[in-house]
């Protein structure tokens, strides 16, 4: 589900673009770590056979489940920015909306902003939807919020039960360190900047990735919005099922090639890997989170080449596929002019 590095994201008004050549190298690196992971598989023969024997027998029963569960994240992300209308009086459907969360997932794969990129093109959709600046910018910085607060409480869940199996490795260690930095620091921030909305960054601070962005949203936000117990405990909860429907994936995906494994298992196996996804800076944590998850898969039991082959098959689901119906909506989206927003209901 996105790491804040990159260039300044622009404006809502601003296309949301980033030149080719400073967009290319930017997935080397993961390319380069999944390429080394599938090779050490490959080079040893019987690993390989089973691997591809995995890949042939997969049962289409279970990538069924595996997509109805992906339908459903799109669904809980909507339902976020659902709510923030609806308390504005606005009308929305919730299909058009899962659409925008499509096209942002296509977006944070592509740029990696910490998911505040794809949050940017969020508040411009809901402007087309009818919603204020205001409004608009309310619903997107409460999806951050809600993205790392619900991280965040998985995460948590997660290390409880390595800590009950002493599985509290050193890597583990140090992925939780930095992932605890972003996972505190940018909601603290975010907070801050809502009672402080006079403050104007130094010359220093103006150099910090989306950070003006971020401060001229702060300042249009309707007071209290972000501090709202009821709808903040919402959205962390709708993003919460966005992680448990995600780990049901990988679970129908190895149950698909026929491996056993525990809810538990699943659950602390995808969101390590999502923490190794969120601190890369690498688009869509490619290779990283393939690793990770393969680590860990492989830490609670499930053989190397089954856990692999779960893996690709999940990000198959959660990010490949979605990539290019989601970067064509992106592009007929907002290619064209404004559209009449929806009416207050």
């Amino acid at each position: 589900m996105e790491d804040i590095r990159s260039e300044p994201v622009p404006p809502l008004e601003e296309p949301l673009d980033v030149p080719a050549k400073r967009r290319r190298g930017w997935w080397i690196p993961g390319a380069l770590m999944l390429v080394a992971l599938l090779a050490f598989i490959f080079s040893r023969h019987a690993e390989e056979k089973q691997f591809l024997d995995l890949l042939r027998q997969a049962r289409p029963a279970w990538l069924l489940v595996a997509a109805l569960c992906q339908l459903g994240t799109y669904l809980c992300v909507a339902g976020i920015w659902w709510m923030v209308l609806r308390r504005y009086r606005l009308r929305a459907s919730l299909w058009s909306l899962s659409r925008l969360s499509l096209m942002k997932l296509a977006f944070d794969q592509v740029i990696p902003t910490g998911g505040v990129g794809g949050s940017l093109l969020v508040g411009r959709g809901l402007r087309r939807q009818g919603a204020t600046p205001g409004t608009a910018a309310g619903a997107v910085l409460l999806t951050v919020l809600c993205f790392y607060v619900a991280q965040a409480l998985g995460v948590a869940v997660s290390l409880f039960f390595l800590w009950r199996k002493a599985e509290l490795n050193p890597w583990i260690q140090w992925l939780v360190t930095g992932f605890g930095v972003l996972a505190v620091a940018i909601p603290v921030c975010i907070l801050w900047a809502t009672r402080h909305r006079e403050w104007k960054p130094g010359r220093f601070a103006k150099r910090i990735p989306a950070l003006g962005t971020m401060l001229k949203a702060i300042a249009e936000v309707p007071p209290g919005m972000l501090l709202d117990p009821g709808l903040l405990a919402r959205g962390v909860a709708l993003q919460l099922g966005v992680y448990v429907l995600d780990a049901a994936t990988l679970g129908a995906m190895l149950r698909a090639l026929g491996q056993e494994a525990s809810s538990s298992t699943v659950f602390v196996s995808f969101m390590v890997a999502s923490m190794a996804e969120t601190v890369s800076i690498i688009p869509g944590g490619v290779g990283t989170y393939e690793a990770a998850s393969v680590g860990m898969l492989n830490l609670f039991g499930i053989p190397v080449e089954a856990a692999l082959a779960g893996t690709l098959l999940l990000r198959g689901f959660t990010l490949w596929l979605p990539l290019l119906p989601g970067l064509y909506l992106l592009r007929h989206t907002f290619s064209r002019g404004p559209t009449p927003g929806q009416q207050p209901g």
